[in-house]
């Protein structure tokens, strides 16, 4: 089951669980997927579930959608032929007015083959940014292939013939592939303010790092603007501090490391920029109270 946070937001851990808060019982193909209509859902009688916290990556389509949403610290209008997308541990609360018409599809990164990790999917589809909460208003030439590919993914999923898994991991990498696409082209992209363009831009040169990471002192050299200013968007854009930003990305790849390879923790920490393995094994404790030998162990 969820969990509370202090300020009682429900965290999701898992996708069924979310799946029986929201009373959709329609047989998932897999524990780490599931897609609906959001004509599904019983709104009415569905009003306490948000605001939550998900541990699974989200994909919302619109087509028709009244709402006020929140996601993380943006609060989203005019949501009418828009595609948004919520990342792993981003808030997300819902004014509920009446009920959307479009599809929501849950997935977590262990969905693909081979398995992916958070860290992957984010570096590889930027709009899943940790820390940022992109929506996006869409062509209706952009409206007609992306609601294309959501209703093949639907019918594959409600009929479970043999391969359906394979069908939907390839029409999935095709969805998410196409908006990497569309979005690098700006289309339809909606304008970001100030602050949140230099938290993208921020996340982008994080999540373009092969090795170690450099310092705020030196990513703000890189946007060309000072430390402080650069401190004051993030923490406008996501709540955090960019130190914990950036924290937060090289825990996300250090896990990434240690579970899908067979890497030593020496060569782990030479991969993340340590110079000494002890300064690693800290870092990793003090932010998850567990060491990363210990993670790596753990079922």
């Amino acid at each position: 089951m969820y969990r509370t946070k202090q300020d009682n937001v429900k965290i999701f851990n898992t996708i069924d669980e979310l799946l029986v808060e929201l009373n959709l019982t329609r047989k998932s193909i897999s524990p780490y997927f599931y897609i609906f209509k959001f004509e599904e859902i019983d709104y009415a009688r569905r009003i306490e579930n948000f605001p939550h916290y998900k541990r699974f990556f989200e994909i919302s389509f619109y087509e028709e959608n009244k709402n006020e949403i929140q996601i993380g610290h943006t609060t989203l209008h005019d949501l009418n032929n828009t595609i948004t997308f919520t990342s792993p541990m981003q808030s997300l609360s819902i004014n509920r007015i009446e009920r959307p018409v479009g599809y929501a599809i849950f997935f977590n990164a262990k969905f693909f083959t081979p398995e992916r990790h958070q860290y992957n999917i984010q570096q590889d589809f930027p709009f899943f940014k940790l820390n940022t909460t992109p929506i996006y208003k869409i062509s209706k030439e952009e409206k007609r292939f992306i609601k294309k590919t959501l209703e093949a993914i639907f019918v594959e999923s409600e009929e479970n013939k043999p391969q359906c898994k394979e069908m939907i991991q390839a029409y999935l990498l095709i969805l998410l592939n196409y908006i990497t696409r569309i979005l690098k082209g700006d289309s339809g992209n909606i304008k970001l303010k100030r602050y949140e363009e230099i938290t993208s831009k921020f996340e982008e040169l994080i999540l373009l790092e092969d090795e170690s990471y450099k310092s705020i002192v030196s990513y703000a050299k890189l946007l060309g603007i000072t430390p402080l200013y650069l401190s004051e968007c993030v923490k406008k854009s996501t709540g955090l501090s960019a130190k914990k930003v950036l924290t937060n990305y090289q825990i996300l790849k250090a896990k990434s490391l240690l579970v899908q390879t067979t890497k030593s923790i020496d060569e782990i920490a030479y991969m993340m920029g340590f110079k000494e393995t002890t300064n690693f094994i800290k870092f990793f404790k003090k932010d998850q109270n567990i060491t990363p030998l210990a993670f790596r162990k753990l079922p």
